[in-house]
């Protein structure tokens, strides 16, 4: 019998293929013959990664040194116990990051509609931003949802990502090293009475945030050292605030390593599980749980949680500058107020904290039973990749074939079609309150205490067509066009209130450094009142949606302002006679699916009954409803009229001509406004 190093090359490569990563690394090391066969084998390499991961849209990568980072990062994310892990764990930050991007870069894409094929990248940029012009694609998935609900595939890199980051080591390590979270870690290490306790070693350190920190292997107890220390962690002697919290400075400007594990957060997903009461992020069980929801939530709206620190820091009127466009940004130049002008830069942090917030808020309102929501605010890595979102819509489902506009084949961003909506706002005496004491003594650089007020969340549904789509401009990344677009929304849960339906318009683009900036505007009787500002978590197409905040347009210095996302659900454009009621078929079928077992179980008498209670957190246009037919039944209306809501004939405004198809009749036809 032949021994394996005597076997032809190609049997070889054949037999190699099907080993595990680790194995491959270790069967290197063997022999000299194995060795020369293993490195630098970039076709051998290739297969083991195919087997493993997702098919990349690059065509030259190194499939050898992808597989070595992969290596390293399991061993990075595994669980160990050493005094010094936090202190070297701080100091991979990049690599962790790098490489956990670069996974998510290389996830399966999904063909926009009306093409064939996935689109390619020869970029290893952030969020793989890609042509989606480009016909060379090498992979193509399936173009149909796992359910409804679900709008994006499954990844084996992101299953890979989840598992990795299951350890709560892994995320203590990687994923709270923003200064929110230094925030939260410094608090907690005195009373509310003020009085320090001591601090070990390894706490000081690992509030580093420079790449290469202090680390005992490489002693450096240097004078400039220590100032450097110093600087990165700077607290006001013998100060303290009116509830006796040592105060802590902000950084003057942004760490690259507080950004990158931000991020890092922002794509994993908005819950933890670590001490931020709010366990498992992807237990449903959990979540369906009311009584365990409610003491989660609790855990989460104390002083001492991040919950508190991430509301601080999102509701802070300082925060809010026209540098930053009182948007998710860094502070720059103020540009021309409409989302042009100089390129802005993506404030993870920012992001971070309003992840947090919505994330919890939507967790009280019990909206994390149904799937839609669950799939994106309780589940790690939820379509958070480029082109991850698979569309829907009801001619699709029916095998049917319709004929794409040319304006959303031009447009890469996939504005037009139904989306899902947040918004959450403080109480405006609890906002005044909080951001304009009676004696307010704080230094600018230093945030405001924990926000534990309860907070409204309201619920929208946005209708959104592409009205124009133009070069882009010297503020924006050169290789992706400016998208305008237009439409209507409408409250799920408020339509008592005369703000409950709004016209919308607004722009898509891509900034110099590659992320998705969404600006858009409410628009109440002709007038526009609020504007939002907002940054597409995980690229273009991306199935994880916007994430950004609201705002009064004029930029009131009394606000108020919030947090708000946004997420595509399906693909049926806008009609100038759509009225509310239209809006809602796009949504109830996502739910109407995840009923279906329960009233099964329930039985056919509870039906109606189990319904508009599993509806109430939507509002009353879904609980007044009384069903007369079978579920299934109610998935489509046709337009029909079936919740008795006013028709909305919502012009499309915003810029760009008018479409042929619009009446006439219609052009002066406005709605009423968005409220948040």
């Amino acid at each position: 019998m032949a021994g394996l190093t005597n076997l032809p090359p190609e049997l070889l490569h054949t037999i190699l293929s099907y080993v595990d990563i680790e194995d491959l690394a270790r069967i290197s090391v063997t022999c000299r013959c194995l060795s020369n066969f293993v490195k630098g084998n970039n076709a051998l390499c290739r297969a083991v990664y195919l087997r493993h991961f997702d098919e990349p849209r690059v065509r030259d990568l190194n499939f050898e040194q992808e597989l070595r980072d992969v290596l390293a990062l399991k061993s990075l994310l595994s669980p160990k116990d050493s005094p010094t892990r936090a202190r070297k764990t701080q100091r991979r930050i990049p690599f962790v990051y790098n490489t956990v991007t670069r996974l998510l870069n290389h996830a399966v894409a999904v063909p926009a509609p009306g093409t064939t094929t996935a689109t390619t990248s020869n970029s290893d940029s952030d969020n793989s931003s890609t042509k989606h012009d480009d016909p060379s694609a090498s992979s193509n998935p399936s173009t149909t949802r796992p359910s409804r609900a679900q709008t994006f595939p499954h990844s084996r890199n992101a299953a890979f990502l989840t598992a990795l980051f299951a350890p709560d080591s892994a995320r203590s390590d990687f994923l709270t090293h923003s200064w929110l979270f230094e925030r939260g870690r410094h608090l907690k290490l005195i009373d509310y009475g003020g009085t320090s306790t001591s601090t070990s070693t390894s706490d000081s350190d690992s509030d580093s945030g420079e790449e290469g920190g202090e680390d005992e292997e490489e002693p450096r107890s240097t004078a400039s050292s220590l100032r450097r220390r110093r600087r990165r962690r700077k607290v006001v002697d013998d100060e303290h605030d009116e509830h006796g919290l040592l105060l802590l400075r902000r950084p003057k400007r942004a760490r690259a390593e507080d950004q990158m594990s931000a991020k890092l957060h922002c794509l994993y997903g908005w819950g933890l599980g670590l001490d931020d009461g709010l366990g498992d992020p992807g237990g449903a069980a959990a979540a369906a749980d009311g009584e365990a929801r409610k003491r989660a939530v609790w855990a989460a709206r104390q002083g001492g949680g991040a919950y508190s620190l991430a509301c601080s820091k999102v509701y802070d009127m300082r925060e809010y500058t026209r540098g930053s466009r009182w948007g998710p940004f860094l502070e720059g130049d103020s540009g021309d107020g409409d989302g042009g002008g100089d390129g802005v830069r993506v404030d993870w942090e920012k992001v971070e904290a309003i992840m947090m917030v919505l994330g919890t808020n939507i967790r009280a309102k019990g909206l994390e039973r149904f799937p839609i929501f669950l799939h994106f605010w309780g589940k790690p890595f939820a379509g958070t990749w480029a082109q991850s979102y698979i569309p829907w819509s009801r001619d699709r489902e029916l095998g049917r074939k319709k004929e794409v506009r040319e304006l959303d084949r031009e447009d890469p961003y996939g504005a037009t079609g139904c989306w899902l909506r947040v918004v959450s706002f403080l109480d405006y005496h609890d906002f005044y309150h909080f951001n304009f004491p009676s004696v307010d003594g704080l230094p600018p650089d230093v945030p405001r205490p924990p926000l534990d007020e309860g907070q409204a969340t309201r619920l929208i549904l946005m209708r959104m067509r592409v009205k124009n789509v133009e070069p882009p401009g010297p503020g924006d990344h050169p290789d992706y066009p400016v998208t305008h677009f237009g439409g209507f929304s409408r409250a799920l849960d408020g339509s008592w209130d005369d703000n409950a339906d709004a016209v919308i318009r607004g722009t898509v683009r891509v900034t110099p450094e590659g992320d998705v900036h969404w600006t858009s505007y409410s628009v109440y009787n002709g007038e526009e009142r609020w504007k939002s500002e907002g940054v597409q978590v995980g690229g273009i197409r991306s199935a994880r949606g916007v994430v950004g905040t609201w705002f009064d347009k004029d930029f009131n210095p009394e606000g108020p302002l919030g947090p708000t996302a946004f997420w595509k659900i399906s693909d049926r454009e806008s009609q100038l006679a759509d009225g509310p009621q239209v809006l809602l078929e796009d949504l109830f079928p996502l739910i109407a699916d995840d009923m279906d077992e329960e009233l099964d179980d329930e039985g056919e008498e509870s039906g109606d009954e189990f319904v508009l209670q599993g509806l109430d957190p939507f509002g009353p246009d879904w609980t007044e409803y009384e069903l007369d037919d079978e579920l299934d039944g109610l998935y489509y209306f046709d337009d029909e009229d079936v919740f008795e809501a006013d028709d909305l004939e919502a012009h499309l405004g915003g810029p760009g001509e008018d479409d042929e198809e619009e009446e006439e009749g219609n052009d002066d036809d406005e709605g009423p406004g968005l409220q948040t």
